[in-house]
């Protein structure tokens, strides 16, 4: 068989690609790489995944004797810039699918759209009081208030998802998210957290090959003319393209759709 011909970045921090591989079981094309877990009491575990990507990336390179695409959805992004500064040579061609370039500020968009969409609900004003505080006084502290608000509100995880193809992807994404290794919060907490305390000026990077982005009609969390401009700074060479999805393209449309741009 093959090695594969893609390296895949899933988003996150904390989720695996549990997903995708249900999506595309036949895709040996792919390597799904499943980011490792933050180790407790790490000191850096954000530093600690950037050099455990870079290491398996260049595995992966060796094993195919050529260089990859490098396909990442959301978080993942960052990883992908982190390759395209430290292993150039190894990569064919970038494609960012969904890129968060702030986290924080992306999530923070999700939660005042759930926040419109389930204004009557009970927890509404949990929610509404929370982003009122991170709005006074913004950190780490007051971004976890809003994200504990948030999970307090019915059916979240569906605002990822667009109006046409969303339905069935939101409902298989409520029952894998179940799944042993699916999600790990101490990860997603902990690899956040170091991450928000890094410099993330956006600078051009060295790579000068081909690179895509995508970006959702119906995604809650990215402002795409906004990202757009920072993603532009980092990659001047990128062409940008707009898909009727929500935050996941590649569990809405196929994945040759997706790899299409690249």
């Amino acid at each position: 068989m093959a090695a594969p011909s893609v390296f895949y970045l899933h988003g996150g921090p904390g989720l695996g690609p549990v997903f995708e591989r249900a999506r595309y079981p036949d895709a040996t094309q792919v390597h799904w790489w499943h980011q490792p877990l933050a180790k407790p009491c790490a000191a850096r575990p954000y530093l600690d995944l950037l050099e455990a990507t870079l290491t398996e990336f260049r595995r992966a390179a060796a094993d195919a004797g050529q260089p990859l695409t490098v396909m990442a959805s959301s978080f993942g992004a960052h990883l992908a810039v982190h390759l395209a500064r430290h292993a150039p040579d190894l990569i064919k061609n970038i494609l960012l699918l969904a890129p968060t370039f702030n986290p924080e500020q992306a999530a923070l968009r999700l939660a005042r759209r759930a926040f419109r969409v389930h204004t009557d609900h009970q927890h509404a004003g949990k929610l509404a009081t929370a982003l009122a505080m991170y709005e006074d006084d913004p950190g780490r502290p007051r971004f976890w208030d809003v994200f504990g608000a948030l999970s307090l509100l019915p059916d979240v995880t569906e605002l990822y998802f667009g109006p046409h193809g969303g339905a069935e992807a939101a409902r298989s994404f409520a029952q894998l998210i179940q799944q042993p290794g699916a999600f790990d919060g101490p990860t997603s907490v902990a690899t956040s957290d170091d991450f928000s305390a890094q410099d993330h000026t956006p600078v051009r990077s060295g790579f000068g090959g081909p690179v895509s982005v995508l970006f959702g009609a119906y995604d809650p969390m990215i402002d795409a003319d906004q990202d757009r401009a920072v993603w532009e700074t980092i990659f001047p060479q990128a062409a940008f393209f707009k898909v009727e999805t929500g935050h996941f393209p590649l569990l809405e449309l196929s994945l040759e759709e997706c790899l299409a741009p690249a």
